[in-house]
């Protein structure tokens, strides 16, 4: 289909990991609907990662097992930082 730079790819996790996991989800998290909006999110990187790792010679439950376990980690930094911050008072 298409190939991604490696370097592309891994600037791209990063941004997503840090980005995601410790500023946007937890923001989302204390909206209403946030969970949803959240869960979408970890479904659209899933398939984006899935398209990093595609053009690579590993199997495709491989690859499907990978971009899926790539796109928790946001999620669970994400939530892990939402409690965090839940549990300090405001200002």
């Amino acid at each position: 289909m298409f190939k991604v730079s490696r370097g592309f790819a891994g600037t791209v996790t990063i941004a997503c990991l840090v980005g995601l996991g410790i500023f946007i989800y937890p923001w989302l998290l204390r909206r209403r609907g946030g969970a949803l909006a959240v869960g979408a999110l970890t479904a659209l990187l899933t398939l984006l990662f899935y398209l990093f790792d595609r053009g690579s010679r590993v199997a495709t439950a491989a690859s499907a097992l990978l971009a899926l376990l790539w796109a928790l980690g946001p999620l669970i930094a994400g939530v892990i930082v939402y409690r965090l911050q839940r549990g300090t008072p405001p200002g």
